[in-house]
């Protein structure tokens, strides 16, 4: 099975999260929705519920 280029860079544990500014994120996260979320950085909804979970996680 082929991974995308998008995978690959979400997956690879030496690249950012997403390229997504963390602190900025959990900012927003407090007073937002995931559909809010996703239309600020540029993200899926999977992507966020996704980021939502490794945050929470650390």
């Amino acid at each position: 099975m082929r991974s995308s280029h998008q995978q690959a860079r979400f997956t690879s544990p030496n690249s950012r999260l997403l390229g997504v500014n963390l602190h900025r994120f959990t900012e927003i996260e407090e007073n937002a929705d995931s559909y809010e979320i996703a239309t600020e950085f540029g993200l899926s909804l999977r992507e966020v519920k996704s980021l939502k979970k490794r945050i929470e996680r650390n």
